[in-house]
Order: structure tokens, then sequence, then C-alpha cells
């Protein structure tokens, strides 16, 4: 058994974030008032980074394998972040917003979007549909369909849909997948279908975010030292993400009850699938109700062999390095960020 509870003690600077801005009651708040909550969250101040000037950004849309179009955002590394890395082909990174499955825009990750192709790297930003407008494993659905389609069309050398998409070449070998919250379960969920795809070894790397990686009800209790110390009962009130808000969520995704390896890889997936899991970074955040699932999923991956490496944000909330880059405590996470970039090979 273990614990991760000393890492939910606040750090001052959060604290003193909390005091400055408003903490909405969202009590009697519905799916209308949590959607422009979470498209209101790109504007947080954002004094520490702006976004680098040297790649391109376009938006386009791309059809699915059911003919369905996604929208994307695409960010073209150019001639200054082509020339840093010798002029070889881009790696390519597709990324996944958070929020909460219902909501969220392709703005959400824009900042860390930018700073990717700032480093010669191509980057899809997918605007998959949501739920629970649409069935709960629709999000996962198009990302992936997303990503095959964009990867099939560069292995078959497919130059016209490339272009017309505004994709330029990459390397069809390096590809990685970034998701924030459940943008995170999006990219495991990805890496689920591509290993039933008989595609194990494309896909080079995951960067999850504050991941979900275990619906709360199935939440493995008896692996934490004392009930207390599980961040369902210490972080139940959290800013950002609190026991209400999870449950919303995970009611308005409108989901299988049982456990589904898509949605609770920690408990559901197979030993076998998960062996065939490509390098992984976590960062989980002390003061998130979710942390210890992805610690714990973390820990899973170890024992099986999985190579990952896990950056614990002590004292921060869910997510709290995707919106709030003025902080001290982003340096660091940005830092973290670039170490593991050049560790798991996307440049």
């Amino acid at each position: 058994m273990v614990s991760f509870a000393e890492h939910g003690t606040i750090a001052p600077e959060f604290e003193q974030l909390l005091k400055a801005i408003p903490r909405p009651d969202s009590a009697n708040h519905g799916l209308k008032e949590y959607r422009a909550a979470l498209t209101n969250l790109p504007t947080f101040p954002n004094t520490l980074y702006t976004g680098p000037k040297d790649c391109d950004t376009a938006e386009t849309k791309i059809e699915i394998g059911d003919g369905t179009p996604i929208v994307v955002r695409v960010y073209t590394p150019n001639e200054t972040s082509r020339a840093a890395a010798g002029n070889q082909l881009p790696s390519i990174l597709f990324h996944f917003h958070g929020g909460g499955w219902v909501g969220g825009t392709i703005d959400f990750g824009h900042p860390h979007c930018l700073w990717f192709a700032s480093h010669n790297v191509v980057v899809i930003n997918v605007d998959y549909r949501l739920c629970p407008e649409n069935p709960h494993d629709t999000p996962h659905n198009d990302s992936y369909g997303v990503y095959r389609a964009v990867h099939d069309a560069a292995v078959n050398k497919e130059k016209a849909s490339l272009e017309k998409w505004g994709i330029p070449e990459f390397d069809t070998e390096k590809v990685y997948l970034y998701g924030t919250s459940a943008g995170a379960q999006i990219a495991t969920a990805c890496a689920i279908l591509d290993i039933e795809n008989n595609r194990a070894g494309v896909i080079k790397g995951l960067f999850l975010h504050g991941s979900p990686s275990v619906d709360a009800h199935l939440f493995p209790t008896e692996k934490i030292s004392k009930p207390e110390d599980s961040s369902l009962i210490q972080n139940k009130n959290a800013p950002f993400v609190n026991q209400l808000d999870l449950e919303r969520y995970t009611a308005w995704r409108n989901s299988p009850p049982e456990a589904d390896k898509y949605f609770s890889p920690l408990v559901a997936l197979s030993d076998e699938e998960l062996k065939q899991f490509p390098k992984v970074y976590h960062e989980a955040y002390g003061m998130d109700i979710l942390r210890d699932g992805q610690l714990l999923f973390a820990e899973r991956m170890k024992e099986l062999g999985v190579d990952n490496r896990v950056q614990i944000h002590s004292g921060y909330g869910h997510c709290m390095f995707s919106t709030a880059w003025m902080l001290e405590g982003a340096k660091v996470a940005l830092s973290k960020l670039e170490e593991a970039s050049r560790w798991i090979g996307v440049f």
C-alpha cells in the first residue's frame, strides 16, 4: 500500500493565486455554465509565455474513417525552428485538449502546441466532438481517426491529401500523443486502439497531463494505505475539479458503469496490452482529485516494464500549468517538459 498525500499540501504561490481570483460556486451550474467556464480557460492570465513566433498555424478539416470531418489546427515549424534542428524532418504530435469530455476547445492547449512547434515538431490540435450530444467513445474515436488519416496519408505518400490539409512532410517513425485531463484519457485510449489494430510501435510516446486513469467508482482503494490519504478524499473540495465536478463530467460522458479499459486502464486494461505501451511522461498534480489514479497507473506501468517518467507538481491544482504559466512552478514544469521531450524523443 502507498500514500501520495504528502503532495497535497498547498504551494504558497498557488494559495496566493486562489486568493486573487474568484472561485465560482458550481453547485447550481448545468452543462451550459460548465462549457462557458471551460471556453474561458485560455484567457487565464499568461504573462510568462505568450508563445514563440517561429511557426505557422492554420485550421482545416480532416475526414476520419466514417467520413466525418474533424476540425484541427495545424502548427507548422518555420525556417527558424527547422534550421535550429539541422533541417531534419520534424516529428509529429497530436494534441487532445481537456474539458471533461463535454467542453473545451483547441485554444485550451494552444501555448503548449506553439512551444512544441518551436522545437521542430508538427502539431495537430484536434477539435474532437463532445459528449453528451455524442456517444461516450466519440472523443477518442475522432482523435484516433485523425491520427490514422494523417499517418496513413504520409506513409502512403498521398501528397495531395497532406497538401489539402496544410500538413508538411514529417518523420512517420516519430509520432507522439499529448493529452490534458480528459485529453490524457483520449491519448491513452488512442494508444490502446493502436495496439488493438496491430500497429504497436508506431506511436512512440505519450504525454499524459493530469490523467483520469480510473473512474472514481472503480478506484482501487485497497492500494492506498489510509482512506483519508486518497486523493478522492483529500482533494474532494480542491479547486478547478472537485468531487461534484468529476461526478458531473462522468455522468455527462454517459459511458457504461462497468470497468472500461479506455476510461479505467488502471484496473481494466490487460497486462499484455499495457506491456506494449510506448514511453510515457506523466504530469500529476498534488491537489488534484485525479492524482492517485494516475500515479498508481504509472506504478503499474513500471511493474510491467513500460518506460515511463513521473513529474508531480506538489501543492498545485488540477492541470494548473496548462493555463497558469505566470507562476514560478510553471517555469519548473516547462523545464521538466523539455527534459522529458528529449528523453521521449519528440525532439
